[in-house]
């Protein structure tokens, strides 16, 4: 969706993110059996980049064509994928690690269980509804296990 690259873009240019990666992707990647990961709404990179510097090769996936340029700079075992991922269709049973991190899109559920190899693993971040926080973009409690 164009919006959401343009939104995505200027957000890119004007605010600072975090450069470590995320907690629980450095508590948890050492569960995957392989080296094949995938990095959904990769952002700037940041776990991308701590995934490559541990050995895998990581498709990182991002809307924002200022995301996928940083993306490109970080790692050569990094592929940065520009893609919009309303509608970008993930591979079956391709990757060994998932990351998802302060990202929703209750769609690609189906597809993430459909990418992860046989005992592949996924790390999944998101906020969850409170009463000062309900929208589309927050799960209810215990949605993703169910």
């Amino acid at each position: 969706m164009l919006e959401d690259k343009i939104k995505w873009n200027e957000r890119y240019k004007r605010e600072t993110f975090p450069q470590e990666p995320s907690h629980i992707v450095k508590k948890y990647f050492h569960l995957a059996k392989g080296i094949n990961a995938l990095d959904l709404a990769a952002g700037l990179g940041r776990n991308s980049q701590f995934l490559a510097n541990q050995g895998f090769y990581v498709d990182a996936v991002d809307i924002s064509d200022v995301a996928i340029e940083n993306l490109k700079k970080l790692h050569p075992n990094i592929n940065p994928i520009l893609a919009d991922l309303d509608s970008y269709q993930l591979p079956s049973n391709k990757y060994d690690l998932v990351l998802n991190i302060n990202f929703l899109n209750r769609n690609l559920v189906p597809q993430i269980k459909e990418t992860l190899k046989k005992n592949g693993i996924l790390i999944f971040e998101t906020f969850i509804k409170t009463e000062d926080r309900n929208s589309n973009y927050y799960l209810d409690e215990n949605e993703l296990l169910h």
